[in-house]
């Protein structure tokens, strides 16, 4: 398999996602965050909305675990059908591994560096930065006031870590879990950029 895939991890306002889109740019490949949402309605046959109810989030938070998607599957419940958590888990699981083998990309979240912990070319990534950085960089982007911000990231990182830990062996932001960890802090989002875009360049020989 000569497909490179490379999973971010980050914390909220950590600039992680934006991180995410320019090393895609500068590799040349495929950037999948929400959009992965969409591959796996696609291939699944079901509707985009049912992935973004549960989208990070796990079995046991997710409306007690049980909902009801409408027109997708049939025959039970008068033409609705129920899946929990759990099952679109490991549904949305098969589309990053479907997209492992057909092409090099990055994939943000979704506990990807555990679906593909057997891929022989996957990098994982996790990206952190100091909490007033991020305080302000969720300020500039989401136009809220610093109350706002901080309670984002708070219900953020605690959505991000549960989903992860629920469905992964390892933990959420720990350090032996990854293969590096980067604080986007000292180098700025086109810094780290740069030195991500290296990292990845010299590890794969690119």
């Amino acid at each position: 398999m000569n497909n490179i895939v490379i999973s971010i991890g980050r914390e909220l306002g950590s600039g992680g996602k934006e991180i995410a889109e320019k090393l895609a740019q500068r590799l040349g490949i495929k950037y999948y965050d929400k959009k992965l949402l969409e591959v796996a309605a696609r291939e699944s046959g079901l509707d985009t909305t049912v992935f973004e109810r549960a989208d990070e989030q796990e079995s046991n938070t997710f409306l007690g675990s049980l909902f009801s998607i409408h027109g997708s599957l049939g025959g039970m419940l008068s033409g609705s059908s129920c899946m929990d958590a759990d099952q679109l888990f490991a549904i949305q699981s098969e589309a990053i591994r479907s997209l492992s083998e057909q092409e090099s990309c990055i994939i943000v979240g979704r506990c990807a560096e555990y679906v593909l912990r057997e891929h022989p070319r996957m990098a994982s990534i996790f990206i952190t930065a100091n909490h007033e950085d991020r305080v302000q960089y969720v300020m500039k982007n989401d136009n809220c006031d610093r109350e706002q911000a901080i309670d984002t990231i708070e219900k953020g990182d605690k959505r991000r870590r549960h989903y992860h830990d629920y469905y992964a062996s390892t933990r959420w932001g720990e350090a032996r879990c990854y293969d590096l960890c980067v604080n986007s802090s000292h180098l700025g989002i086109e810094g780290t950029t740069e030195f991500l875009y290296n990292y990845i360049k010299q590890r794969f020989g690119l």
